[in-house]
């Protein structure tokens, strides 16, 4: 059939009206005879007919989708995140739509917009420091939002987010305890606007906090995704550790951790007696290697189906009020801290 297909094209090759296709559309079989449900079934095959989701959200109907969108979708975090996600959503009989945003809040905007376009019926966000525009435009289109990731402490929004503080505090506390007198940070510089300034305050908060507490400091090491190389960043490393310490080095970022573990290789008879690593996540791998590698771990996974679970109560009615959710992280003590 040429052109765009309506529900007229459909109810007239079924032979029945379009408000019988309607039924079986928004799933009212208990409206229709076992034939017309067969013949519209048909005639949607044949024709390719797909839904109109704006029109269905104009006329107040559910779409049972999701918007989903998150700072940044190309890492491990971002995957576990979306399976725990998933993993409720389909059981609730939803669909998601995920959107990468980048950590720019223009970016992040122009996907709010375009989801509310097509009709989601919530979302889930992991925001950028703009969070407070971006619920207000959600709460103005009429739909129910809860974020993660993140540190809102609105009480009048719903938000769930990993205790990393907590959870980097007491690690970093235990690693004096084990010796480690001299402290460097590894991880990406803080960038004010975006969604990485308050995370990467928290880790250095919490490493700060806890060393201070024993008359201790850090020093940092900025590093991104290209900069500095396995090379450049073992010059850095090799004028920073002295044998006349115990060093312990965190490494704040996950997606970093690989390049440390590279950069300390020609050091690696001193772990973890004259050098500690403690890195963040990266469970699938830090087991594997030689030495093994401690790290802080978030309840990943978790946290997205509670954010999940979250958004179908609001949904579907089960809870009225705004809801917020603190998650403890624990720490996978291994072979490279002593």
């Amino acid at each position: 059939m040429a052109g765009r297909v309506t529900i007229v094209d459909v109810a007239k090759l079924a032979a029945t009206s379009t408000a019988s296709v309607s039924y079986f559309l928004n799933g009212k079989l208990e409206k229709l005879g076992k034939p017309t449900q067969e013949r519209i079934a048909a005639a949607i095959r044949e024709t390719g007919y797909v839904p109109n989701a704006q029109a269905q959200a104009l006329s107040g109907k559910p779409t049972h989708v999701i918007g989903e969108i998150i700072l940044d979708n190309t890492n491990l975090w971002a995957g576990q995140i979306q399976l725990g996600v998933e993993s409720v959503a389909r059981e609730a009989g939803y669909q998601t739509v995920v959107c990468g945003t980048n950590f720019d809040r223009a970016t992040e905007q122009a996907c709010v917009e375009k989801l509310l376009s097509l009709g989601v019926d919530g979302f889930i966000i992991q925001p950028t420091s703009n969070f407070k525009a971006i619920h207000e435009r959600i709460k103005r289109a009429g739909r129910p939002v809860v974020f993660y990731d993140c540190d809102t402490f609105d009480l009048s929004t719903s938000w769930i987010k990993a205790n990393l503080y907590d959870g980097i505090y007491s690690a970093i506390q235990r690693c004096v305890e084990m010796g480690y007198d001299r402290f460097l940070a590894v991880g990406a510089e803080a960038k004010a606007a975006t969604g990485q300034f308050r995370t990467r305050f928290e880790r250095a908060s919490a490493m700060s906090d806890a060393l201070s507490a024993h008359g201790l400091d850090f020093e940092q090491i900025n590093i991104d995704h290209e900069t500095p190389t396995v090379a450049e960043l073992r010059e850095l490393l090799k004028f920073r550790i002295s044998p006349a310490n115990r060093t312990l080095i965190f490494v704040e970022n996950q997606w970093a951790l690989p390049r440390v573990f590279q950069a300390l290789e020609p050091s690696r008879h001193l772990i973890p007696d004259r050098i500690g690593i403690l890195g963040l996540n990266c469970t699938e791998w830090t087991d594997l290697t030689a030495p093994t590698i401690s790290t802080v771990v978030e309840p990943v996974r978790q946290e997205g189906r509670m954010a999940c679970q979250m958004l179908v109560e609001l949904l579907e009615g089960s809870e009225k009020r705004p809801r917020q959710e603190i998650l403890a992280c624990h720490t996978r003590w291994l072979g490279s801290t002593k």
